[in-house]
């Protein structure tokens, strides 16, 4: 629900020296989307449907020795079924300029010892202009080896001239035929895989955009956090393109604003489905005569039935009233919010039962003063459940160091100083969705 819930109330002058707004902090990711299918297919050319048995065979012929390329053509000849009409050429060039014109051409037979070209660059350069054609290359050496290089430049098969062609030949081209069906076949089926997945891609991203629309906006909320003299910085970043995290602010109305955290299990479609399931259980429920501790309870009880085997959701959910400085408080097991006051800190009490597991959970509501230049640190366990090597966690301790030091160089608590501490001191990319919330009291404030 968050910043969509606000009661309307009536707007009292804002506090000079006390301008209160939501800073949110852009992504620090290189981006989530990850196609190496995507990538591998941009590389493929165009599909082309597998060829069928066809009773007529073209076949482009390019040798420039009269007499094997007479033996060649004599081989063709022979067969019955399929029939071959065989076009010859004496040169690469040639080979080349007849492939553009857009003759159809069955098959390739290429000697590798011609006047403008040779080697297995002969090979590289035929298939530059006939990627899909099949390529036979006809050599007068019986080495295994080049044979092999030959195959990975493109060709789908090879002759030795000194083999009987009449036998050979029209194998090879019948082999060297299906075998590049096989190949177009499978870039098909890879293009296919690449176009699956780019359509996935782009229904990640417009639920990715719906859930960071779930996210508070500083247009909606930036004058009513000014009236309270409350300045909001938050970051969040799902660890895939949609995760399990979010968290909001709801306006209780007079001098006093709700924030929560929530964290489900695991990260991706699945978490984030839920993630929408309890933002509407909160805009149907939310009621702000409520306590943390009962608003627990109520969304606890609808989330249960509502999930699956296994899963869960961590959630942090406080009050600040402005007017008594108080903050008031329940969690249902999220990780230990940081109250801070100057250069010091410490822990909250965020024991209790995730939503979802306990059929009829009890919540513990707290209290604590929260005068003007105090501030509460929200935070998924993505922080604390960093790694820093195989066998050792960033934990609440990394946690308490990060902090300590960013006190005492500037005497507050900053999200964006926390994101550069931790980025350089964990393993990257995170594995988990990272949000952190930090909620400040400005001096002069109600």
């Amino acid at each position: 629900m968050g910043d969509g819930a606000m009661t309307d109330v009536a707007v009292r002058p804002r506090v000079v020296g006390a301008e209160g707004r939501l800073i949110k902090l852009p992504s620090r990711s290189d981006g989530w989307r990850t196609d190496p299918i995507s990538q591998q297919a941009s590389f493929l050319a165009p599909v082309v449907v597998g060829r069928p048995n066809k009773e007529t065979l073209r076949v482009l012929l390019v040798e420039d020795e009269p007499g094997d390329a007479k033996l060649v053509e004599f081989a063709l000849r022979m067969s019955k079924a399929p029939r071959f009409e065989v076009v010859h050429v004496t040169t690469l060039a040639a080979a080349i300029e007849h492939v553009k014109s857009d003759v159809d051409i069955d098959v390739v037979l290429l000697d590798l010892s011609l006047p403008d070209s040779s080697g297995i660059s002969t090979v590289s350069r035929m298939q530059e202009v006939a990627s899909k054609t099949p390529i036979v290359i006809m050599t007068g050496m019986d080495d295994q080896r080049f044979a092999s290089y030959a195959l990975e430049a493109g060709a789908q098969d090879y002759l030795i001239k000194s083999d009987d062609p009449e036998k050979t030949v029209g194998r090879a081209i019948r082999y060297a035929i299906t075998r590049m069906a096989s190949q177009i076949e499978r870039q098909a089926l890879i293009e296919r895989i690449a176009e699956q997945q780019r359509h996935l891609i782009e229904e990640v991203a417009a639920a990715r955009a719906m859930q960071f629309d779930l996210l508070p906006r500083s247009e909606r909320v930036d004058d009513r956090l000014a009236e309270l003299g409350l300045e909001v910085e938050s970051f969040f970043e799902p660890s895939s393109g949609i995760g399990g995290d979010l968290w909001g602010c709801l306006d209780c109305g007079g001098d006093r604003m709700s924030f929560y955290c929530f964290d489900f299990t695991g990260h991706g479609i699945g978490a984030a489905l839920n993630v929408f399931r309890l933002h509407a259980l909160i805009s149907d429920h939310w009621d702000p005569r409520q306590g943390p501790a009962d608003m627990l309870r109520i969304l606890g009880g609808a989330l249960r039935g509502l999930l699956g085997r296994g899963q869960f959701a961590t959630m942090f959910l406080c009050t600040v009233d402005c007017r008594r400085g108080e903050l008031e408080w329940a969690s249902a097991g999220a990780p230990a919010p940081l109250l801070v006051s100057g250069r010091e800190f410490r822990f909250l009490d965020a024991r209790g039962v995730p939503l979802g597991l306990g059929r009829t959970p009890d919540y513990t509501e707290h209290r604590e003063p929260f005068p003007p230049g105090t501030s509460l640190l929200m935070y998924s366990d993505a922080i604390t459940d960093a790694q820093q090597s195989d066998e050792e966690t960033f934990g609440e301790g990394g946690l308490v160091d990060l902090v300590q030091g960013i006190l005492a160089e500037d005497g507050k608590m900053s999200v964006d100083r926390l994101l550069d501490g931790l980025y350089g001191r964990v393993r990257m990319p995170l594995e988990d969705d990272l949000t952190a919330v930090c909620i400040r009291r400005l001096g002069g404030a109600p």
